[in-house]
């Protein structure tokens, strides 16, 4: 399988820094920084300007690419990568999953960041609500996030370490490919969950 070069297959027995800055390299740097730094840019200004309107309209952007793609990678673009021939899934895998960790958490933790401002009265740019259902959805929000950073950010990694390794083994790339599976519908499930309770506080 011709998917990686001996430097890039000794990054599995690295440290946490190494780790990252091979990623950032993988994923090309200028593309990872642009995935951290221009939603929270966006956010950055909202509160320069001190507009809640561009803080709301920054939320709920971040939120959409968020959900969608955190629906799409275990619905689509796993089951695809399952199909593919050996070779050609490690280069998908390879070239995608860098880029799809710093994306994801550029857009979810401006989400979180920006849906606390909202629903913090005292930080001064409150959305006008409060009580248990904005508590519930900010609760809820940070423990996507974690759980997004825990768990179906580390099987992509898994995913992608494996497919690295001298000698990748078909059968773990599987049974990873069948958890994201399950995670992606537990992690949908709870997004739907939160969408009713922003949809509580917004109207109720």
């Amino acid at each position: 399988m011709a998917v990686a070069n001996e430097t890039d297959r000794r990054i599995v027995e690295q440290g946490f820094v190494d780790r990252v800055q091979h990623l950032a390299r993988a994923a090309n740097p200028a593309f990872a920084a642009g995935s951290l730094l221009v939603p929270l840019a966006f956010l950055g200004a909202s509160l320069a300007l001190g507009s809640t309107e561009l803080l709301f309209y920054t939320h709920v952007a971040a939120g959409a690419v968020w959900f969608g793609f955190a629906l799409i990678f275990p619905a689509i673009i796993g089951p695809t990568l399952g199909g593919l021939g050996e070779e050609a899934s490690a280069a998908v895998t390879t070239t995608l999953v860098p880029k799809a960790v710093f994306f994801l958490v550029g857009f979810s933790l401006t989400t979180v960041l920006s849906g606390t401002v909202l629903l913090t009265p005292d930080l001064g740019l409150g959305y006008g609500f409060g009580g248990a259902w904005s508590g519930a959805a900010l609760a809820l929000g940070w423990g996507l996030f974690a759980f997004g950073i825990a768990v179906p950010h580390r099987l992509q990694l898994s995913a992608y370490y494996e497919t690295l390794s001298p000698d990748p083994d078909a059968s773990r790339l599987e049974s990873i490919e069948k958890k994201n599976l399950v995670v992606g519908l537990f992690e949908g499930a709870m997004m739907l969950v939160l969408i009713v309770l922003m949809t509580g506080f917004r109207l109720g």
